[in-house]
């Protein structure tokens, strides 16, 4: 399984668009790892998850070619995951030479209903074809077999997390993700996982708020996966979705993780799991 992390950041990106705090003031002057856009990832070159409104820097900076992408997963309703208005430039007007089958898209029924919308503010009609998900009903997407997991991360939405899995490969990507509620560790007992993506989009804060994880509630989540059985103490394990208000540049989160063989996914990052 390839996995290349096009976006590594929490919504408003590091550095942040208005922001002059001393990490996006720092983060601007070194560059590299540092700068992140909104969190997304590509597997296989086929499927992608999420749509941020970071999608058209990503095909530049990494020369991609999405014009045979055949599928489009959802986590959840934030602006930094659901540019739904994107894909209308997938209509002939805008790309006249695509041709194939339409994207698939993929999410709840809940997150359909939003995006039909949407399309009514197209330019003209996009080839898209929507398939609805279930919470711990797997499913083959592409050459991919996924199974949604519910986050704990927005109190009026369905919000989805995904086991995925290629061969003997399975991948947890966990991204506003929250402290599980139990039917989710419930199910995670014990199942083999190669790989764990994970959001730390609340860094060294200590604040009660449960949507995302910090420093302490990742290694945390991490222990549980281990006693749990299904995760290696030394399989790979990235964290992802970081934000500024987290207090911590790259060297200084990968400084803190390294202890725990947890790693910092950077913008660009190309795992071969």
């Amino acid at each position: 399984m390839k996995l290349l992390f096009l976006g590594t950041g929490s919504a408003e990106g590091i550095p942040a668009l208005f922001c002059d705090c001393s990490v996006c003031v720092e983060a601007r002057r070194r560059g590299g790892p540092n700068c992140r856009t909104r969190s997304t990832v590509l597997i296989d070159d086929v499927v992608k998850i999420d749509l941020p409104p970071d999608s058209l820097a990503h095909v530049h900076a990494y020369r991609l070619d999405l014009s045979g992408l055949q599928h489009l997963v959802f986590t959840h309703s934030h602006d930094d995951h659901f540019a739904v208005r994107e894909l209308q430039y997938l209509s002939p007007n805008f790309a006249p030479c695509r041709r194939g089958a339409p994207l698939n898209v993929w999410a709840t029924p809940e997150l359909i209903r939003k995006m039909l919308p949407e399309m009514e503010h197209f330019f003209e009609k996009a080839p898209l074809k929507f398939n609805p998900l279930a919470p711990f009903h797997s499913i083959s997407i592409g050459p991919l077999q996924v199974t949604p997991v519910p986050a704990h991360h927005k109190s009026d939405e369905l919000c989805l997390n995904y086991l995925v899995r290629s061969g003997e490969t399975t991948l947890l990507y966990a991204t506003d993700t929250g402290w599980y509620d139990e039917p989710t560790w419930t199910f995670l007992e014990g199942r083999p996982l190669s790989a764990v993506v994970v959001e730390c989009g609340k860094g060294r804060s200590k604040n009660a708020y449960m949507g995302h994880l910090n420093v302490d509630e990742v290694r945390a989540f991490k222990e549980r996966l281990v006693r749990a059985g299904g995760l290696s103490e030394t399989a790979p394990f990235y964290v992802t979705h970081i934000a500024h208000t987290g207090l911590l540049l790259h060297e200084e989160m990968s400084a803190l993780f390294a202890p725990d063989h947890i790693a910092v996914a950077y913008d660009g990052l190309e795992l071969n799991l």
